[in-house]
C-alpha cells in the first residue's frame, strides 16, 4: 500500500504547504477542510496523489464520515496525521465570553482529539503511525490578548506529551511544532495592499532573531520532519518554529 497522510486544515496557509511538502516526498495526501475549491487547488499540487474530505473540522457527524471514508481505502496506508486546522481570536480574559472559548476550544483542540480517537485503534493494528500537532508559541508564552486561543494551544502542548507516552509502547509517536507569526490567512495582515502589508512586515522584522517572519513552508518542513521516518526515534518533542520570537 502506498504510505499517505491526512492534513487537518487543508486549504490554506500551513496546512497547504504542508500537503504540498508531503506529496512532493512521495506521500498521497488525505486533503480536510472546508472550503472544497480551495482543496481542489491544493489536490492540483499534490503530484503524488489526493483526496479531498471537505467537511466543517467542529462537526462531528461529518468528520467521522470522512475518516470512515479514509480508513476503509485498501490502496493506501495512513501512517501520519497533522493536526493543523485552527482559528484565532483576539479577546481578554474579561471580554472574552463563553462562546469564544468554546469555539477555540473545539477547533483548536477537541477536533484533534476525536481524530486521533479514530486513528488511534488504526495506528495500533498496522503498526504505528505518527502525529504532528501545530500549536503555537502562544502556547508556551502568551502575549497580549489571546487567552482563549492561547489556552487552547498550551491544553495541545500537554496533550502532545500524554499521546507519546500512551502510543510509544505501540510504535505511535506524537510531537508538536508550535509556529510564531507566520504570513497566513490566519493574521489580518495577510490580506492588507501590498504596501500596507510591506510596512507591516519591516515592523514585525525585529521581533525575530532571525529578522522575518516565518512562511508556511517554514513550517511544512518541520512537520514533514516530524511527521516521516526522519524523525523516527523522536516522540513527545515541543518545537518552536519561530525565528527565535519565543526567546
Amino acid at each position: 500500500m502506498k504510505k499517505a497522510a491526512l492534513i487537518t486544515g487543508a486549504s490554506s496557509g500551513i496546512g497547504a504547504a504542508t500537503a504540498i511538502e508531503f506529496a512532493k516526498n512521495g506521500y498521497f495526501v488525505y486533503l480536510m477542510g472546508r472550503d472544497k475549491e480551495r482543496l481542489q487547488e491544493v489536490a492540483l499540487r499534490c503530484r503524488s496523489g489526493a483526496t479531498l474530505l471537505s467537511c466543517d473540522i467542529t462537526d462531528v457527524a461529518a468528520v467521522q464520515k470522512r475518516l470512515d471514508e479514509m480508513l476503509s481505502s485498501k490502496i493506501h496506508k495512513i501512517e501520519v496525521l497533522v493536526n493543523n486546522a485552527g482559528i484565532y481570536e483576539t479577546h481578554t480574559t474579561e471580554t472574552g465570553t463563553d462562546e469564544i472559548w468554546k469555539r477555540q476550544f473545539e477547533v483548536n483542540l477537541f477536533a484533534p482529539i476525536r481524530i486521533v480517537r479514530t486513528l488511534f485503534p488504526y495506528f495500533k493494528e498496522h503498526g504505528g503511525g505518527s502525529i504532528v500537532n501545530i500549536s503555537s508559541t502562544l502556547g508556551l508564552r502568551p502575549n497580549g490578548p489571546t487567552a482563549a486561543y492561547s489556552a487552547s494551544k498550551a491544553a495541545m502542548v500537554n496533550w502532545t506529551h500524554s499521546l507519546a507516552v500512551e502510543g510509544g509502547p505501540a510504535n505511535i509517536r506524537a510531537n508538536c511544532l508550535c509556529p510564531g507569526i507566520v504570513d497566513t490567512p490566519i493574521h489580518s495582515f495577510h490580506s492588507l495592499e501590498t504596501t500596507q502589508k510591506t510596512a507591516a512586515l519591516e515592523k514585525m522584522k525585529s521581533l525575530q532573531p532571525l529578522g522575518r517572519i516565518g512562511t508556511p513552508e517554514d513550517v511544512a518542513r518541520a512537520a514533514y520532519f516530524f511527521g516521516s521516518e526522519l524523525s523516527s526515534w523522536t516522540t513527545g518533542a515541543i518545537v518552536p518554529v519561530d525565528g527565535g520570537i519565543n526567546l
